[in-house]
């Protein structure tokens, strides 16, 4: 074979886009089809969700602001509003206390991408959470490193701290740099978030281990749906301006998720530290890659952002639309999780966001199952994802009570 060694085998097991696809078609050709697959925002007619304000801020850009080339490294402007999104006045503290820089990515992937291409050596380690988005698992293959898992939550459906510290305790015996992907707040795929202890305990794990390096990979694409108050996440995502010299944190933005755009694929990858040189390397190691990668992002996405963003008006009226989608989604939620209970369908623990998971036994199987009963909704190898962001509340009414009877059909 032509093709090098090493990337004839490369199969995608578990192609989301695909089964959306499927999905779509199966939805046209009968409309009672119950698609629950990606995470797009969508109406309670099945119809994209589109923002208002973005329709709005689209309409009154200039030609160069939505089709010329821009900085591989995103504008000025751009950097602070990806900031300010991320940790609104608190910022300026951080500004104080820390350095900082934001690199403009395509999609909140294009962030995961760039950061560990650049902090994973082949055949290290990364720990991931045993519920995750499986993409990860992607990175690792086409990059050459190796995962391990902690436990997301321990019996009492909280962050299993302990876990965790004992997984980094065994891999510091063969590795210096400690690498952790955490995906919060409304992980991707059990809607589970993390409380402000967890976010102490995970800065005190660093500064109790001098002697290693720890880099803190903190994805989180679906922040601005945790609470109608942002100011409880940014408030959370500021304590790591206090790690300590030996850590890094990194936050993975995705103006897919927050602002809706999905197919213009942009967001950032933000870095901070109390090290100088650190962040003189992260920005020379970033531009290096983003050349060499895509060379450069959607300027009409950035430009998007930073008019939302930093355009009082704009930002209000976007700022009242995400509350109304908080709402959609917990209007949703509740009816699921209620018809989840009468009829004992076992869910994980949720709190907010896009998604519910259900565990099961063989999840691809009990998911081809599912289109019998004309549903489709994405497996991930241990358990299946319910996509609430894209269903009507009729469906999420009737929908575990389809689950339900599929396992139990399975189990005959």
């Amino acid at each position: 074979m032509i093709i090098k060694k090493g990337s004839e085998n490369k199969l995608l097991n578990n192609n989301i886009l695909a089964i959306e696809s499927e999905a779509i078609k199966a939805k046209k050709e009968d409309s009672s089809v119950i698609n629950s697959t990606t995470g797009m925002l969508k109406n309670e007619d099945g119809s994209l969700y589109v923002f208002d304000s973005v329709k709005k801020v689209i309409e009154n850009l200039s030609n160069n602001e939505k089709f010329a080339y821009t900085d591989s490294l995103g504008t000025p402007t751009y950097k602070e509003a990806v900031l300010y999104s991320l940790f609104g006045n608190n910022i300026s503290i951080i500004k104080k206390e820390c350095y900082i820089d934001s690199i403009v990515t395509p999609g909140g992937s294009g962030g995961l991408n760039l950061v560990l291409s650049n902090y994973m050596d082949k055949g290290d380690t990364i720990l991931l959470p045993n519920y995750m988005w499986e993409n990860y698992l992607t990175y690792g293959v086409e990059m050459g490193f190796n995962s391990d898992t902690y436990h997301l939550f321990n019996k009492e459906g909280l962050f299993d701290i302990d876990f965790l510290i004992n997984k980094i305790n065994e891999l510091k015996k063969k590795q210096n740099r400690i690498t952790i992907i955490i995906n919060d707040p409304c992980e991707n795929p059990t809607g589970f978030c993390m409380k402000d202890e967890d976010y102490d305990a995970l800065i005190e794990i660093a500064k109790s281990n001098p002697n290693n390096s720890f880099v803190f990979i903190m994805d989180v694409a679906y922040f601005d749906f945790y609470n109608t108050n942002q100011n409880i996440i940014r408030n959370r995502f500021t304590k790591f301006k206090n790690i300590p010299n030996n850590a890094i944190a990194f936050f993975v933005f995705s103006g897919s998720k927050s602002f809706g755009l999905y197919g213009l694929r942009v967001g950032a990858l933000v870095a901070l530290t109390h090290d100088k040189d650190e962040i003189k390397a992260f920005r020379n190691a970033s531009n290096f890659s983003t050349r060499a990668k895509w060379s450069d992002s959607s300027t009409l996405g950035m430009s998007i952002i930073e008019k939302l963003v930093l355009n009082d008006e704009y930002r209000l009226s976007y700022e009242n639309e995400i509350k109304n989608v908080c709402k959609m989604l917990e209007d949703r939620c509740v009816l699921f999780l209620d018809k989840a209970k009468e009829v004992n369908l076992i869910t994980l623990p949720y709190e907010k966001g896009f998604f519910i998971c259900i565990p099961c036994n063989n999840p691809k199987k009990v998911a081809e199952e599912l289109h019998k009963d004309k549903v489709y909704l994405i497996p991930t190898t241990t358990c299946l994802r319910v996509a609430l962001c894209t269903i009507s509340k009729y469906e999420a009414s009737i929908l575990p009570k389809i689950i339900k009877e599929c396992l139990n059909r399975m189990k005959e």
